[in-house]
């Protein structure tokens, strides 16, 4: 068997398995939404109303479109919500596979380290996945497709001819940025922040556009998702409160062991990345590293003015590095390899 017969052999193994987990999930996901539907009937109806408390009101668009797709199609918003979810899992899942694939270093590797390397991508999805029923909300998988969907855009460039391409592909983020912003738009700005300081280094050569057309998209996305909160917080919604909330929450995300201990638990596959790279034990190409610098800022707000035992907060970060992490694991499995004789 060939290496071009095996690589579609473990494409196609992965995808069934991929198709698995995304359903299971969905599954689960749905009893969620249903226990939550049946304790609290009128549950997300304040946030249409306009009348909910902050932060939960100003990411509509996910609900929005959830209630949309209820009332048309004559299902609960819990199907809706479930149906949502699901698509979002697979272009999210499917997306970053597909950035797997792609990687250099992927590419060169033998048989069995990309049956290693496929093997660790489904257990890092199936391992975040846990997650999505912990604190659940329904901004957290659509948010994850949309920062695979940059991912993807960092990587590879729409094929036009000329400018059209870079213009089209510029578009493309400015447009995500958009429907982020009325998700969450904390996730646009931190990741937009994060690609524009990497554009300020050579780092930024790697990208799918650029160098100074990405800084200046990345700049713009940046300022989109800003403007829209702004809009949502001091013009749709200026009534919408914290109630008794404090903003911040850095205190008592220390203080508090169970918030440390699920952090913990979800955090080590990102953690082993971020210090593999550090010790310069593997290396990572410049997409990953513009989805990473913008990750480190978001975490500093999360840590900041979030729950860190809310981990979905931070999912659609670390799903979005699982590609970076099982190449680094790569890296690292095959340099520990004896060479061949």
């Amino acid at each position: 068997m060939t290496k071009v017969e095996t690589m579609q052999g473990s494409k196609k193994i992965a995808a069934v398995l991929l198709t698995f987990v995304i359903l299971s999930m969905g599954f689960a996901d749905y009893w969620a939404y249903s226990r939550e539907f049946h304790s609290n009937p009128g549950g997300f109806e304040d946030v249409l109303r306009g009348t909910a408390i902050a932060p939960i009101q100003y990411r509509i668009g996910v609900i929005a479109t959830a209630d949309f797709i209820a009332r048309h199609a004559h299902v609960g918003l819990r199907h809706a919500f479930t149906l949502i979810d699901i698509i979002a899992a697979f272009v999210a899942v499917f997306t970053l596979f597909f950035l797997l694939r792609r990687s250099a270093v992927y590419r060169r590797a033998s048989n069995q380290a990309q049956w290693f390397g496929t093997a660790g991508f489904i257990i890092l999805v199936q391992f975040y996945f846990a997650w999505v029923t912990w604190y659940q909300r329904p901004e957290t998988l659509p948010t994850a497709a949309v920062v695979a969907l940059v991912s993807l855009l960092l990587t590879v460039r729409v094929r036009l001819p000329g400018a059209a391409g870079q213009v089209v592909t510029a578009g493309a983020m400015l447009l995500l940025a958009v429907a982020q912003g009325f998700v969450r738009a904390d996730v646009a700005f931190a990741l937009h922040a994060g690609i524009f300081l990497l554009c300020l280094t050579r780092a930024g050569n790697g990208l799918s556009l650029p160098r100074g057309v990405q800084a200046v998209t990345s700049l713009l996305a940046a300022f989109v998702a800003a403007s829209i909160q702004y809009y949502l917080m001091h013009i749709r919604y200026p009534h919408a409160t914290y109630g008794s909330t404090p903003l911040f929450q850095l205190l008592l995300n220390l203080m508090d062991p169970l918030e440390l201990a699920a952090f913990t638990l979800f955090i080590l596959p990102y953690a082993w990345l971020v210090f593999t790279l550090l010790r310069r034990r593997a290396t990572a190409e410049s997409p990953a590293l513009a989805v990473l610098s913008g990750s480190a800022l978001f975490m500093g707000m999360w840590w900041m003015v979030g729950r860190v035992a809310e981990v979905r907060i931070f999912l659609p970060f670390a799903l979005a590095l699982a590609p970076p992490t099982v190449l680094c694991a790569m890296q690292r499995w095959l340099s520990d390899q004896p060479p061949s004789a």
